[in-house]
Formats: structure tokens, sequence, C-alpha cells
């Protein structure tokens, strides 16, 4: 029932979205009547009939076709709406060439910039430019050669036939004055006579002035252009400097995000916690897509710029080489890192948010989860188109319009529209929001809670995904800011994939609108749809289980291998964190003093469970009991035996405390519970702080040592097996006379064979000895610190390789 009231509220939302869209998209452009009524070969193949007219195409001519528009007119015409009539605007002459299809042909071998033939086709099919360049006389003569071979310039003459030919080619001219201007110049090496028939009528005031231009050149008649002269061009172009800017931003924000997701990135991978197979998969994705992008758009996205001295056609390529290899590239690398880092951090705190987006990932459509967490991002994304366009128009109350150039890009103008979009989007957006909609917000609510994360993703959507599509641009990111709070809250309340397929299709339904409208011709509207069904098919696959109930179900074989390790080693973490919780509840934590004798120790394992013990036992008779052993190695199987080693001391020091009972005893075990690798060592002391005397005896172990307060270091010998290597022990109990203040150091192995990092000579004997002399006259505590020390200082504080236990025992004075 949940489930169906969540799925009815989306619904609902969904429907407001396209109602939103309704009533906007007509509303979007006010200087826009309808859509493009020709598509790009249709431009293309008007312009060539019209342009061999004027002259002959060259062989193998390199022919570019592009949507192009001029923004600086178009935000004249914006301004112009407050005091004048959208209809009157928009059927102007200005207007006209607001949006155009652009045609340029290119000789073979041509410069970027040294066209032969250009023409202007209106979105409805109409000419308003054709220009065409004559090639240069042989010999390379200069324009003002030419201008002195030129015959007598006679300006009435060319007025006449410019005038003829702009009513040939249906132009009032009625509506122009009627004596035309007549500028003569130079355009590079040619020298030029342009003809001007301005227009009579001040649609934008007495300092906008507009009309048709005629070019000859040697007399010879080179075609016509619409053109406009402003005298609030440079306010205008002040206009575009904030965007301009925010467009390089958002080429090198890539280098930015890169290295903020790297360092994570190599940190996880280094520890293990990331797999990249999928990543590595859509690296593949994005990379390819970004091929088919540049194959299908580099002649477009190229247009203006000249990578040295290549040829139109070679600047293409080049530009789409350094496309892919500074840009592209980077971008699969971020949605390689996004991801890989972004699952870990989800899969440790929401792991459930990834269960829709795993089944996308592995085309397992058919279930309620994916269908669900489809059909909300769908949802979702039409209800922020929706407000978005809505927003758009609203604010055009206050000088607040949408461009053209946001819209009619090379994903319209270019090759295969509206899939060329959704292309583009995989290459370009999909690394982005793997960035804003997984890794930002899996980051961000689990370190900062619901209203700091939440704060924190929103930013990161306005940053990084938000296309400010309107201008100025203050209110460009204005219009985002209702909208970009949806996704983390999708995130938060949803899923991954709600998070992320909800700006998706925003995008793709915002800025592909135009091949819907019904005015497109058939093909761009077939083109338009055929997108919107491609990105909308997994959710219409699923569409049929949104109320089954059957949802996601991982089998072992799903869960990605590095999860498997993840999994794997947590567990064995855990396990060790108990093992070590166990032993530490096994090892005592020591008085200050027993019987007067004054104690110290410290315990120090190489591994979170180590395989040394000890302990201090006060008996009845006022003896202490004092042992320190050494499990072989260290780890879970040192540790064990350690315990029960630990353990049979106690319980056989309650019942015999003498030193040959306690090494029969503790043998016995070890010998019979113990794997043979697993041998221990041990050293026993039974000391009477009353007489100074102590008892003791050494299976394997090293040596104690006594202190004397004056420095003299001695040590206890004492010789036999190691416990467990045979099944009886014959051990040298050793009687010693101790002096009165004298200090008792018992110490595992681990100290004397502490080593530095990447050098194998050990701490040793000879230094410990040194070290108890030197500080032999201080406490117990103080002896342990000293030598620890010591230790220290002599290893460099590199990694310890073995456990390290120290015991300090000082009599009392007499």
């Amino acid at each position: 029932m949940r489930h169906r009231r969540e799925i009815l509220a989306w619904a609902v939302a969904g429907l407001v979205g396209v109602g939103l869209l309704c009533w906007a998209l007509p509303r979007f452009f006010p200087l826009l009547s309808g859509g493009l009524e020709i598509d790009r070969p249709a431009a293309r193949t008007i312009a060539l009939e019209r342009l061999r007219d004027l002259g002959e195409l060259p062989e193998g001519a390199y022919v570019v076709t592009r949507l192009r528009s001029d923004v600086q007119l178009e935000r004249r015409l914006q301004l112009a709406l407050a005091s004048t009539p959208a209809e009157t605007l928009r059927t102007s002459l200005p207007a006209a060439q607001q949006l155009v299809w652009e045609i340029n042909v290119f000789p073979p071998g041509a410069n970027p910039f040294d066209w032969s033939h250009l023409a202007w086709i209106s979105r409805r099919g109409e000419v308003l430019q054709l220009r065409y360049r004559a090639p240069l006389p042989a010999g390379n003569s200069t324009a003002a050669e030419e201008a002195d071979a030129e015959p007598a310039f006679d300006a009435a003459a060319l007025s006449g036939q410019a005038a003829d030919y702009l009513s040939a080619q249906g132009v009032d001219l009625s509506l122009y004055e009627k004596q035309p201007r007549v500028q003569r110049g130079e355009t590079g090496d040619r020298a030029e006579t342009v003809i001007l028939f301005r227009a009579r009528e001040r649609l934008l005031g007495p300092d906008f002035v507009y009309g048709f231009e005629v070019f000859f050149e040697d007399g010879q008649l080179r075609g016509h252009s619409l053109f406009y002269d402003d005298a609030r061009r440079p306010e205008m172009q002040d206009t575009f400097r904030e965007i301009q800017l925010v467009g390089m931003l958002r080429l090198v924000m890539i280098f930015v995000l890169l290295p903020l997701v790297a360092l994570p990135f190599l940190r996880l991978y280094h520890e293990g916690f990331i797999g990249i197979r999928r990543g590595l998969h859509l690296f593949l994705l994005c990379a390819g897509s970004a091929v088919v992008v540049l194959v299908l758009h580099s002649d477009i996205q190229s247009a203006g710029n000249n990578l040295g001295m290549a040829s139109r056609q070679q600047n293409t390529w080049l530009f789409g080489i350094f496309s892919f290899v500074f840009f592209y590239l980077g971008l699969a690398a971020l949605a390689l890192m996004a991801w890989s880092v972004g699952e870990v951090l989800c899969r440790r705190k929401w792991p459930q948010k990834l269960a829709s987006l795993d089944a996308l990932l592995t085309f397992r459509w058919q279930n309620s989860t994916f269908a669900r967490a489809a059909f909300r991002g769908y949802a979702a994304g039409l209800l922020m188109a929706g407000v978005l366009a809505a927003l758009a128009v609203w604010v055009q109350r206050f000088g607040a319009f949408p461009m053209y150039q946001f819209v009619f890009d090379e994903n319209i103008s270019g090759p295969f529209p509206g899939f060329a979009r959704l292309i583009s989007q995989v290459a370009g957006d999909v690394p982005y929001l793997f960035f804003a909609g997984l890794l930002v917000p899996a980051w961000a609510f689990g370190r900062f809670g619901n209203k700091g994360g939440f704060a924190v993703a929103t930013l990161a959507w306005l940053l990084v995904v938000a296309t400010v599509f309107s201008i100025p641009l203050a209110w460009g990111w204005a219009l985002w800011l209702p909208v970009a709070l949806l996704p983390p809250l999708l995130f938060l309340r949803g899923d991954v994939l709600s998070a992320m397929v909800a700006p998706a299709t925003a995008n793709l339904v915002l800025f592909g609108w135009p091949l819907l409208l019904p005015s497109a011709t058939p093909k761009l509207q077939v083109f338009g749809w055929l997108s919107l069904v491609i990105f909308f098919l997994p959710g219409l696959v699923a569409l049929r289980h949104l109320f089954t109930g059957h949802e996601l179900a991982y089998n072992y074989e799903d869960v990605p291998p590095h999860v498997r390790r993840i999994a794997e080693r947590e567990r064995l973490r855990v396990e060790l964190e108990t093992a070590r919780g166990i032993q530490n509840a096994i090892l005592p934590d020591l008085p200050p003093s027993v019987a007067g004798i004054e104690l110290a120790h410290s315990y120090l394992p190489a591994t979170e469970v180590g395989g040394d013990f000890y302990d201090v036992l006060a008996l009845e008779d006022g003896r202490v009991a004092v042992a320190i052993g050494d499990v072989a190695g260290h780890g879970v199987s040192s540790g064990l035996v350690m315990s029960m080693a630990k353990s049979a001391l106690s319980v056989q020091v309650g019942f015999d405390p003498e030193v040959a009972a306690v090494f029969a005893t503790l043998n016995r075990m070890v010998y019979q519970s113990a794997r043979r690798r697993l041998l221990s060592t041990l050293c026993y002391a039974l000391v009477d702080p009353r007489r100074h005397s102590v008892a003791f005896a050494s299976a394997g172990h090293v040596f104690p040592y006594r202190v004397g307060q004056g420095g003299k270091v001695e040590a206890l010998e004492s010789i036999a097996y190691p416990l467990g290597v045979r099944k009886t022990l014959a051990v040298q109990v050793r009687e010693h006379q101790a002096a009165p203040g004298d200090a008792l150091f018992l110490f595992s192995d681990g100290l004397v064979e502490a080593s530095r990092e990447g050098d194998e000579e050990p701490f040793g004997f000879d230094r410990l000895e040194k070290s108890l002399a030197q500080h032999a006259g201080k406490s117990a505590i103080g002896l342990r610190d000293a030598v620890i020390a010591d230790v220290r200082a002599f290893t460099r504080y590199a990694p310890q390789t073995d456990d390290l236990t120290v015991l300090v025992l000082r009599l009392p004075a007499a």
C-alpha cells in the first residue's frame, strides 16, 4: 500500500511537470515562433544550389553545416520586448538572423577562415545570405594591385545592379532608403565594394541600423547578406562576458574534480576496498560515447578555431583529438573514480540505495525495485523540467531570457539529432551525475548528517550539473535553485538511481524539445521521439513490474568480488576484535605492588591478537609467582594457545605453585593441544620478598636479568626445551639470592629482536644490558619506560614484527 501511494504521488508530480512543459515551452522563446521547419540536409541542399549561381563550387570541397545564433542581436531584441510587441519583433528583419543555418564551403587545403562560399538559410528555408570569394589570381597580386587594374569605378551602376539583384531575391526595396550607401575597402588580399541598403524603419531605435548589403569584387557580383549596426554592441558584449567565463570554468572544472576524487580513490584502492571492473565498464562507455560525439560534431565544434597551420578539415580532426585527450578522457576517468569511491561509501551505510542502480547496470530491469526507482526518477525529471521551463518564462518579466545557443546546439544541428543529444549526455553528463548524484551525497550525508549533507549535495548539483541557459547570469543560477533541491532529496528518501535519472530526464526533455514541435520536420520529430524511447526504454520494460512486489534479490554471484573481499575483511576484523577483547580480559592488569614488590609491565602485541602472556600471583605463604611466556608466532592461533597456557598457569599455581610442577603441567597441556609448530616458551619464578630469594626455571625462554641498584646486571640462566617439544620436560630449577632493592627484568624475545625497518641488525642483548645498567637506579616503572624508549630510539619507531612484553619487579629494600 505504501508503494502504491508513493507511485501515485510521483505520477501526479510527473503529470504536473508535463502540464507545466506544455504551457511554458511555446512561450520559452518569445521571439521564436515554431521550430526548425527544415533540417540540416535540406538547408545544405538549398545553400549549395543557390551558391552555384554565384561561382563554381571547388572540387573536393569541405562543407560544414551548423546552426548559428547571434547572441548579441538576440539579447538586443529581448530587451526591446519591454516596449515593442513580440509579434512585431518576431516578423522583423533582424529577428530573421537570430538563428540560421550557416553553410561554409572550403576548398581543399584551405585554412579555417578562408572559405570560398558562405550561405545563411533561415529555419524556414529562406535565403538570408549568399557569399562567394573568387580564388586569388595567379601570382597572388595584392588588393592594391587589383584595385589599380580594376575598370573605372561606377557607383551608380553597381548600386543599380545591386538593387536589381535584391529585387530578384524577393526584397521589397520600397522599405529601404532610396539612396544606398557605397563602401570600398580591403578584406585580407581582396578589394571589395559593398552596397548597403538600410531599412527606413528604426524598430530598435535610432542607434540600431539594419538592412541588406550586396558584395562586389572587381565589378563582379559576389552575393548579399543581412547586416546590422548597433551602437550598443559593447553593452551587449559585456552581458556575455560572465557567461563566457562560466563556460571556461566548466571546461577546467574537470581538472579540479579529478584530483579531489583521485586522492580517496587511490587510498581506497590501495587498501583493497575498491574493485574497478564496473568502473572500467563506465570508463569505456563514456569514452566510447565521446568518440561518437566527436565524430558527429567535431566539424561544428571546431568552427572558429585555428590550430596552427592546419587546413579546415585537418582542424576538425585535431580539435576532435585534443578534445578527447584533454577533456573527454578526464570525464571518463571521473566516471570511473566517482563510481568506485561513491559505491564504497554508499555500500558501507546505505547499501539498499544502490540496488536499483545495480539492476540498471546489470540489465536486470524486470523487478519492482528497479521499476519504482526508474518511475520515480522519470517523474521527478519531468517535474524538474516543467518547473525550470515555467520559471524561465516567469522571469522574462524581469528581463531574463533563455538563449537559443543553449538549446539549438550541435546536438540538434548535427547529424542524427536527438540521438546525438542522448550520446552527448552519456559522454558529458554521466561522469558529473556519478559525482554529484552518488559520491557527494554518500560522503556528505555520512559526514554531516541530513541537514549538512543536504546543503553540500545541493551545492554540488548547482556547481557541477546545472546548465545556465538564461541571461543575465544571476537569474540563470536562480532558476536552478528550486529544482537542485530535488536530487539530494531523492537520494535521501529514495535511492541513487532516482537521484541520477531525474536531472538526466530534465536535461534531455528541456534541451531536446525543439525536435518534438509539430512545426519541426518529420525527420527531426522521428529522431526526437526515438531518443526519448531509447532513454525511457528501461523504465518501459520494467513498468509492468511496478506493482508485482517482485523485489530485486541478490545472489552471491551478483556481489562484486571487491565487495566480497570487503565483507570478508570486515568479518575477520570483527573476529579479531573479539579475540583481542577476550585476550585483554585474560591478561591481568597488575597492581603497582604485590607483597611489597614494586611492579611494572608492558604488553605490545604485533597484531590484533598476540602470543605473549604474563602473570603475577600472590601466594598464601607470602611468596609471589611470576611467569612470562611466548607462543611461537603471533595472531589468532598463537593467541588461542596463549589463552590456554595462561588459564592452565592460573589453575596450576593455585593447586601447586612449585616450579617443577608448573612446568610439568603446562608442558603436558601444550604437547597435547597445540600443533608442533605452535610451541611455547616459559620463564617461571617464585620470589620470596622476605628472604629476597628467587627460585626459577626457563623452558626455551630468554633469560631474565637481575639488576642491582649499583648498576650490576646479571642473567639468570636456566636451560630446557620449550613447552610441547617432548611429552615430558626436564627443567633446571635454580635458586638465586638477590639483594634488597634489586630488580628482576623479565621480557620476551620481541624486545631483543626489534630492528629498524629495512635493517636486519637487532637491538640485541648487549644493548639491553647497557640500557639496564644505565637505568638501574630507577623505579620499576622508570626502568621499564627507559628500556622501551631505548628500543624505540634504536628502531626509529619501525613497525613491530613480533610481540613485545616487559615485566619488572623491584624487591623491597632492607
